[in-house]
């Protein structure tokens, strides 16, 4: 009897974890597994890494019209292209309607970008296919890091996050659905 109790809690106890890795609607990390994952990278001192932030454009508005069905739909669309575009990327849900992907390898910059753009424009074309997501659109911020000589330091995690969402908040100042690349100029921008 006490070996079946032990195969219950234990099943229990994997469940548990289960939920606390995968967000229950997008099927993506969570916030708290997207950590558990970077401490990994860190600990492995991953010399390329490029951080791509994601958030939707009008999503409340969206959501507050056609309610919170539409939104789920909007977000589990998004979620499922996003696996598709970035199928070799770590991607999470950090809430609400923003998503982070982090890419290792070395990457050309300007080959990611392209790559953004054309998950943009593909987003796009779906939101267009379904009325009530007509007004959605997504934007994106990118940094990258990697050892250019024996002197460079690699940024932190934390860094590349931060210049990430700079770099988005430039692309929704920009006029939305567009993605930019961080650079330090971008540090003078309010945000």
């Amino acid at each position: 009897m006490e070996f079946y109790a032990k195969t219950s809690e234990i099943q229990s106890h994997k469940k548990l974890l289960e939920m606390a890795r995968q967000d229950y609607l997008t099927g993506l990390a969570t916030r708290w597994y997207f950590q558990e994952h970077i401490e990994r990278l860190k600990s492995r001192n991953e010399k390329y890494l490029t951080c791509i932030s994601f958030d939707l454009d009008h999503f409340k508005s969206v959501n507050d019209t056609y309610g919170h069905q539409v939104g789920d739909r909007a977000l589990a669309a998004t979620a499922e292209m996003m696996q598709r575009e970035f199928a070799d990327g770590f991607i999470a849900r950090f809430g609400g309607d923003e998503f982070v992907t982090v890419l290792t390898g070395f990457r050309n910059i300007k080959d990611v970008e392209l790559q953004v753009n054309k998950f943009i424009e593909k987003l796009l074309a779906y939101y267009q296919t379904v009325p009530s997501m007509r007004n959605l659109s997504i934007s994106a911020g990118i940094s990258q890091s990697f050892l250019q000589d024996k002197t460079s330091q690699i940024k932190s995690i934390d860094q590349l996050m931060r210049e990430s969402d700079k770099a988005l908040y430039c692309a929704k100042d920009c006029g939305r659905a567009c993605c930019r690349i961080y650079n330090t100029e971008m540090e003078q921008a309010p945000q």
